[in-house]
């Protein structure tokens, strides 16, 4: 199994930050100006899930990732989202299409593209509804990981499952 380690050093910073500057007034300097919006809770990573780095194993091909912050406040009351870009726009995961025979008009089988996790961990694969498949054979997918803290994820009514609504609700690029 190939393991992929993603850091967000920006992140944990912003936080430090923004936790510090929590307990930095003392009224004794000038008020600044207000900073940008955004949202220390929920934050975006985007990669490319690669079939030269996935394992097969039966009808699935996955590539495991270290994400050190699925931590277990997210795990249990956050949430975590996967989209994949295909054709110029974002499509939520997990996403599954009928591929048709050449022969006849009827589905010869599925294919999905989905992704699990854990704390600490993340799983994208692909998955075939037959073995008779070569999963590695199906393309690299640009993908974007979306965790959003579990103290952020109860506030707002979004459409989870709409890139551009995440995006804009929670502040992302």
């Amino acid at each position: 199994m190939i393991m992929k380690r993603f850091t967000t050093g920006a992140f944990a910073v912003t936080l430090t930050l923004s936790l510090a500057a929590c307990n930095i007034d003392t009224g004794t300097g000038p008020v600044g100006p207000q900073g940008p919006p955004g949202n220390a809770n929920v934050f975006s990573l985007n990669f490319v899930f690669s079939m030269d780095d996935a394992a097969v194993n039966g009808s699935v091909a996955s590539v495991q990732y270290d994400v050190p912050d699925l931590t277990p406040l997210v795990v249990d009351e956050g949430g975590v989202l996967m989209f994949f870009r295909d054709q110029g726009t974002w499509t939520a995961m997990p996403w599954t299409i009928g591929v048709e025979s050449q022969d006849l008009p009827a589905v010869d089988y599925t294919l999905s593209l989905g992704f699990g996790y854990d704390v600490g961990f993340l799983e994208v694969f692909y998955e075939a509804s037959t073995l008779a498949v070569d999963l590695l054979q199906e393309p690299d997918r640009e993908v974007k990981l979306v965790v959003i803290d579990g103290a952020a994820f109860g506030k707002q009514g979004v459409d989870l499952t709409n890139w551009d609504a995440v995006r804009t609700a929670y502040g992302l690029d």
